[in-house]
């Protein structure tokens, strides 16, 4: 008898709760009368909302918040969101949109962000003034992503080099041309010279790269390649020519 009382009480409350989550659910208390998006400037706050699947009068309980954020998600241009519930009525969201750092060539234009993850295709009529990596396929960027995507990385740590540089900024740059075998190679636009930076310690080696360059002075027009992956040196191929020159030591005069 003890036991049955129980397990009656038990299906009561549970019949209880039920009962009362419907009423929650579906009670015009709990419709949504405002949905708040904060975001920037790629991504509207309609679609948003449409992404998110939401409506005014909605119930507020009545969705999962991990299944908005999902549909958030899938803009290419948000790089994450949060779906908040304001109870009674009100639905904030927070949507955190993705920073291009530069353009990667895969047979079209495709935008890389800070982080080096390559994210959407560039379309006509949007932005294109960002450094432009190159020498990757497609099908290495999606089939082998997990091998290229460090190198990847290395061209951006660059491309944050040249925006922080004040005697060889973005400006600049003509390419990163990014290679598997021999890491990442600068080209400068004015004159084409190529400065082979390898795969590591790239920040040592671009005050290696300023320095001979402010020595070479005028000469810079002649030199085809600057190869840093040295230590401590720096090895000039002239366009007619070899040479090797110290970090610091100014080169000879030919």
């Amino acid at each position: 008898m003890a036991a049955a009382a129980f397990l009656a009480a038990g299906a009561g409350a549970g019949a209880g709760a039920k009962a009362g989550w419907t009423w929650l659910t579906h009670s015009p208390r709990f419709a949504i009368q405002e949905v708040v998006v904060s975001a920037g400037e790629r991504v509207s706050a309609a679609e948003v909302m449409t992404l998110a699947d939401l409506r005014p009068g909605d119930n507020i309980l009545g969705f999962r918040l991990s299944e908005c954020v999902a549909g958030i998600e899938f803009h290419p241009w948000v790089k994450s969101a949060a779906v908040m519930r304001s109870l009674p009525d009100r639905v904030l969201i927070e949507v955190r949109e993705r920073k291009p750092a530069a353009l990667i060539a895969l047979g079209a234009f495709y935008y890389v962000d800070e982080e080096g993850e390559v994210f959407k295709k560039a379309l006509p009529g949007e932005d294109m003034n960002y450094p432009v990596l190159t020498g990757l396929t497609l099908r290495e960027a999606v089939e082998e992503r997990a091998d290229v995507e460090p190198l990847i990385k290395l061209g951006i740590e660059l491309v944050k080099l040249c925006g922080r540089s004040r005697d060889f900024p973005c400006s600049e740059l003509s390419e990163l041309h990014l290679d598997r075998s021999a890491g990442v190679t600068l080209v400068r636009a004015a004159d084409g010279m190529r400065i082979r930076f390898g795969f590591e310690g790239f920040e040592e080696k671009w005050s290696r790269m300023e320095r001979a360059l402010l020595e070479l002075r005028e000469e810079a027009a002649k030199v085809a390649e600057l190869d840093l992956n040295y230590e401590g040196r720096v090895t000039i191929r002239f366009r007619e020519g070899y040479r090797v020159a110290s970090a610091s030591d100014p080169p000879e005069k030919r």
